[in-house]
């Protein structure tokens, strides 16, 4: 019911893809949701070209299913640092985000034959990738975890698709089958989840980061510049909210810069019981279970086929 053109584009079964999460989907949770149907993609931001290296390999180990690396373009080193690894180790799709990679490494990984996936937060972004020669777009509306724009989904998603002839998906603000539903009313053939991955077994999120998940509110995720210099959206710590009052204020560049490094210094901790920084989305209010990436798969696509034998009665009321 659910298959579209994303599914026979990138090689998979059901047309969800996960987001890439440093910090909450590492190589247990990007085979699982490859091994379950969807496309399991990898982070690297902040990470090495060996530790991208032994993800790589550590992923085909658990799956021979379809996977996709995130390039997250930091700079120009990076960039095709990350994209030559995939190219070398014939990974089959890459996602890019944050900024636009370059048409030039678009076309070194399309020449290869990787299917190139680019996450966009405004309509002008999708046109200049589709011009680049991406495969599809993933909008990507402001309530998503991670780097984020300013645009909702509900608005940028039918814009996206009005302005561009490539597949385009659905992120941001989407954790069960009523979101996938709402994704496919606003024209997207699939859609991009985050957040509600890293409430599954499989996630690598430590024990203070889940618990945090699963008691948050909508309202618990700020936007700041703290953890990157871009515009992040993460879960509310005590770092982090003493860093966005001290903005509010007008500190000064020094104060700022030793507040970043509070926040950016408490993110990768490994104790069970660490505040660990992490990016989260709004949809985080709607979390209250952790499950195993297979179940939370095939329950929101049996879900959403439920509720949509029931719209057409719905709507004749």
């Amino acid at each position: 019911m659910f298959h579209t053109v994303i599914c026979d584009l990138l090689g998979i079964r059901y047309p969800i893809l996960q987001g890439a999460m440093q910090g909450g989907g590492g190589v247990e949770l990007v085979a699982a949701v490859s091994e379950a149907g969807g496309l399991g993609v990898l982070p690297t931001f902040g990470g090495t070209d060996q530790k991208l290296r032994a993800d790589i390999a550590a992923v085909r180990s658990r799956t021979n299913r379809p996977f996709g690396v995130n390039i997250m373009p930091m700079g120009r080193g990076i960039t095709e640092r990350c994209a030559a690894t995939c190219i070398e180790l014939g990974v089959p799709i890459v996602t890019t985000g944050r900024a636009d990679p370059g048409e030039a490494v678009v076309r070194r990984l399309k020449e290869a034959g990787i299917k190139v996936v680019s996450v966009i937060p405004t309509v002008a972004h999708a046109k200049r990738m589709e011009s680049e020669g991406v495969d599809a777009v993933v909008a990507s509306g402001t309530e998503a975890g991670g780097h984020v724009g300013t645009v909702a989904t509900l608005p940028l998603v039918p814009q996206v698709v009005d302005a561009v002839k490539i597949p385009v998906l659905a992120a941001g603000g989407i954790g069960d089958a009523r979101g996938l539903l709402a994704a496919f009313a606003l024209g997207a053939v699939g859609i991009q989840m985050g957040t509600r991955f890293m409430a599954t077994v499989e996630s690598d999120l430590n024990e203070w980061g889940r618990d945090r998940l699963l008691e948050m509110r909508e309202t618990d995720t700020v936007v700041t510049r703290a953890m990157t210099g871009a515009t992040v959206r993460c879960v509310a710590t005590p770092e982090i909210e003493a860093y966005e009052a001290a903005v509010s204020r007008g500190a000064g560049e020094a104060e700022l810069k030793e507040l970043a490094q509070r926040v950016r210094g408490s993110r990768y901790g490994e104790s069970k019981g660490d505040r660990r920084q992490s990016a989260a989305g709004q949809v985080a209010g709607l979390i209250r279970d952790v499950v195993p990436v297979r179940d939370l798969i095939e329950g929101m696509l049996a879900e959403a086929a439920r509720l949509a034998d029931r719209l057409p009665a719905v709507a004749r009321h």
